[in-house]
C-alpha cells in the first residue's frame, strides 16, 4: 500500500486548520497542522510534508514570508502555496519575488480551488523530480 501525500498547513487561524483538514483528507492527503511560524518550522522534521500550506500574516505581520524564504532555503523544491487575505495586495506590501513560494493565493478559497492548487503544485514536484 502507498504512503499518502503529505501537506503540512501552517495557520493561526483554527477555521482555516478544519477547512483544509477537511477538504484534503477527504481527497485522500495525509494533514499536520501547525499554529506558526515557528512551530510550522518545528513540524517539518516529523511530518514530512509534500507540500506546504502558509499562511502570511500570523504571529508577526511577516511570519510567513520569513518562513517561505525559509523553506525556500531548507528544503528548495518543496511547494510552497501561501494562502492569505491579503494576497491581492502582497505585492504592493512586500517583495514577494524572493519568497521562492509555487503560488500565492486569496482566501477565502473553494475547496474545489484547494484541491486543484495542490494536485498542480503536486503533479509539477513529482515532474521536477523525474
Amino acid at each position: 500500500m502507498s504512503e499518502k501525500t503529505k501537506v503540512l498547513v501552517i495557520d493561526d487561524d483554527p477555521d482555516i486548520h478544519a477547512f483544509c483538514t477537511l477538504v484534503l483528507e477527504a481527497a485522500g492527503y495525509a494533514v499536520t497542522v501547525a499554529a506558526s511560524a515557528a512551530e510550522g518550522r518545528a513540524a517539518m522534521a516529523a511530518a514530512r510534508p509534500d507540500l506546504v500550506i502558509l499562511d502570511i500574516m500570523m504571529e508577526q505581520a511577516d511570519a510567513g514570508f520569513d518562513a517561505a524564504q525559509w523553506f525556500a532555503r531548507e528544503y528548495p523544491g518543496l511547494p510552497v502555496l501561501m494562502l492569505s487575505s491579503i494576497a491581492d495586495a502582497a505585492d504592493s506590501l512586500f517583495d514577494t519575488s524572493t519568497l521562492g513560494v509555487a503560488d500565492l493565493v486569496n482566501k477565502p478559497i473553494s475547496p474545489e480551488e484547494l484541491l486543484a492548487k495542490v494536485q498542480r503544485l503536486l503533479a509539477r514536484r513529482a515532474r521536477a523530480e523525474y
